[in-house]
């Protein structure tokens, strides 16, 4: 059936999601209809109200309301005397284990520090429970509308801008590519079938969301948004796993896949799809997953099955706390004899990548990743070598590379200041419109003693990005040092000006 590429186009332009699935409906409905009710085609969607709730903070002091207001759903944080109210614009998650909120000021997307789990209910959200300031102050990011939201267009080179009025969740593309071609006329070999995909572009469509590692590193000049269905993620960015880390992240489960004894005898015939089906509707999950599972193993001995089983993911695959968002639970999918304790590695620090890069970008992704995990994970060791191999890159190589400057400018900053300024200007040369860069200009600046270049760089940042929150408390701070009273008060009412209820600005103000 052909429909009408024109309007096709006019529903991913108008950033209208779901209108643009109603022309993959008219040929697939039953696969559209199922996947719109999947956790996926859920992944980004106005906020559905749950009931109300309450958060007692108590290393902050601060408390967090969720109530509705003509069918519009409002988180409250008081905290310290002060109020900060804003309606919430997105959920993201379907629910399965919970949703976290997202509210909008101007062009700007940030996440609530409220979420809602599945089990537990309201509490504060993941990576704020250590705070003892909350705010509504946590960016989204490019890479976390990445794999919740689909056909994103940004205004700002740092992707903070959205273009776009509305944002919605990810479409058929995800998975099946771009779909010009397939919709000006409709083949099986121009669209993107995963099964039959060679193995790597196919585990690649899973692997672009539910692949985290320790860090991804996109490859120079890359965007996430480069990245299509068909493709191997590696071209576009690479997974690093650390050897020492702790186990049990919420996002592991190709990780763990892979490294099940199943999966290795399969010689990769077993993937995320041979369970997991966006486009079936679930009758019978035990009875689906045992089929998957006597495929291989028909007959089973009667010492470790002494009655029928019917439940194999039940003791293999069973449900263990995740470490690093509190209350969810993930199925470990490392196919173990029940029992078995999760493996450890007591050897060194080592950060491997999960499939490498072309081999040109191999020592070059390989250093930020280091210098990256040795940063959050505060391990010295691995900062040195990641900074080791990127300072020691060929410079025909490490020229034109923003990332790589901006990599070494972090490390350097730390131990010498007037070269990390000569990094910094480097940086902005090569990225000129980019706020990040002109705040690490300002910061090295004021590091080396020249706070007159320091306060102009500080200004140029929050002119590029009016929400760069740390350049105005940078720039007010710098101010204040020099006597200059009113004007760094003077800089806290211009962010109050975009974010009139920042409690961090306001009690700034007050003091």
């Amino acid at each position: 059936m052909r429909v009408a590429f024109a309007g096709w186009l006019a529903f991913l332009v108008s950033g209208n999601v779901h209108a643009a699935q109603v022309v993959c409906s008219r040929c697939h409905p039953n696969e559209t209809a199922l996947f719109l009710k999947s956790p996926m085609g859920r992944s980004l969607t106005p906020p559905e109200w749950v009931g109300p709730g309450r958060v007692e903070h108590e290393v902050s002091g601060s408390s967090i309301t969720i109530t509705e207001k003509k069918r519009q759903m409002i988180h409250t944080l008081t905290e310290r005397g002060l109020t900060a109210e804003f309606p919430v614009a997105y959920q993201i998650g379907a629910g399965t284990k919970g949703r976290s909120y997202v509210v909008r000021i101007g062009d700007y997307l940030l996440e609530s520090p409220a979420s809602w789990y599945k089990g537990r209910g309201w509490d504060v959200s993941p990576g704020f429970e250590s705070l003892k300031l909350l705010d509504f102050d946590r960016p989204i990011t490019s890479e976390c509308l990445f794999c919740h939201a689909g056909n994103v267009q940004f205004a700002d080179v740092e992707e903070r801008r959205l273009a776009t009025d509305t944002v919605a969740a990810i479409t058929c593309e995800r998975c099946h590519g771009p779909a010009t071609e397939h919709i000006r006329q409709p083949s099986s070999k121009n669209i993107v079938n995963p099964p039959k995909l060679p193995a790597a572009a196919r585990d690649s469509v899973c692997e672009q969301c539910h692949l985290e590692g320790e860090t991804r590193v996109l490859n120079p000049g890359a965007r996430w948004q480069d990245f299509h269905a068909g493709g191997v993620l590696e071209r576009v960015a690479v997974a690093y796993r650390l050897r020492s880390a702790e186990t049990g992240r919420a996002v592991t489960q190709a990780e763990q896949l892979a490294e099940s004894k199943c999966a290795r005898a399969s010689e990769g015939k077993l993937w995320c799809g041979s369970c997991h089906h966006p486009h079936r509707a679930t009758v019978d999950r035990e009875r689906e997953i045992r089929a998957v599972c006597v495929s291989c193993h028909p007959v089973l001995t009667k010492a470790a099955h002494p009655s029928p089983q019917k439940d194999c993911a039940g003791c293999h695959m069973p449900s263990r706390p995740t470490t690093d968002i509190a209350h969810v639970s993930a199925t470990d999918h490392r196919i173990q004899r029940p029992n078995t304790s999760v493996p450890r590695y007591e050897g060194p620090d080592v950060v491997t990548a999960w499939r490498e890069p072309a081999p040109e970008l191999r020592t070059r992704d390989l250093g930020v990743a280091e210098v990256q995990i040795g940063l959050e994970r505060k391990l010295p060791r691995l900062v040195q070598q990641g900074y080791d191999l990127l300072r020691n890159l060929p410079m025909a190589q490490l020229g034109g590379d923003a990332e790589v400057f901006a990599t070494l400018e972090t490390v350097t900053a730390a131990f010498d200041a007037s070269h990390a300024v000569g990094l910094a200007r480097h940086l902005v040369e090569l990225r000129p419109e980019s706020a990040a860069a002109a705040e690490a200009l300002a910061v090295a600046l004021k590091a080396s003693g020249n706070v007159a270049d320091a306060e102009r760089e500080f200004r140029r940042a929050i002119d590029l990005d009016p929400s760069l929150m740390d350049a105005y408390a940078q720039l007010a701070l710098l101010l204040d040092e020099q006597n200059r009273g009113q004007e760094s008060r003077d800089v806290i009412a211009r962010f109050l000006k975009w974010n009139p209820q920042s409690i961090q600005f306001r009690m700034a103000r007050t003091k």
